[in-house]
């Protein structure tokens, strides 16, 4: 993809089989130093909550996980390491699948709202904020991925259209014409932080 604001081009999605509760995480290259930092990351966010891994299971890249340095992460956590085997995507088709839902529903925010591509990486954390928010047959009862890892309903009240018109206020030590100057900048809204709900990413 075209590199973005923060350089970024590329992503990588770990995804809970049980739950299907999905985190991306946004890569400048697919070094094993980088991919092995980012899996760290999320090993840590998911121990602190109080779940353990299993299993690891993903494409055989040999660039990104078949070596060394991630191998070593694994193993010193007793992680069963599960590759599919050469050019067989489709036998780790979970990830497969949500790689293409969530492009697709970036892309289709990204359309609606003109956004600059600049700003993919905000699409696709918006689209996977969503995505674990929204109902999946994958699910009993076509609960949402966040009901089935958190056991309650997630709060929607605070969604807002991507892209849409935002203002940010400003202090009255930065306003630069105190009687008439402007009180607030306009803005775009590009998405969330993390599960809070009165935080936006502006």
């Amino acid at each position: 993809m075209k590199h973005s604001n923060s350089g970024a081009q590329y992503y990588i999605i770990y995804i809970d089989d049980c739950t299907r509760y999905t985190e991306v995480y946004f890569l400048v290259t697919k070094s094993a130093e980088e991919i092995s930092a980012k899996f760290w990351h999320y090993q840590a966010r998911v121990e602190a909550q109080g779940f353990h891994f299993k299993r690891f299971r993903s494409d055989n890249g040999s660039g990104e996980y078949s070596n060394s340095m991630f191998l070593g992460i694994l193993g010193e956590k007793g992680i069963t390491y599960e590759p599919s085997p050469p050019y067989t995507q489709h036998k780790d088709g979970t990830a497969e699948r949500m790689i293409q839902t969530l492009n697709t529903k970036a892309r289709s925010m990204m359309w609606d709202a003109n956004v600059p591509i600049q700003f993919w990486p905000e699409a696709i954390r918006t689209a996977c904020y969503l995505h674990r928010r929204s109902p999946t047959s994958s699910l009993s009862a076509n609960r949402s991925p966040y009901e089935a890892l958190y056991g309650s309903v997630p709060q929607i009240g605070h969604l807002r259209q991507f892209g849409c018109r935002a203002y940010i206020h400003i202090p009255p030590v930065q306003r630069t014409e105190k009687k008439f100057g402007n009180r607030s900048n306009m803005c775009m809204m590009l998405g969330y932080v993390h599960n809070t709900t009165k935080i936006l990413r502006i």
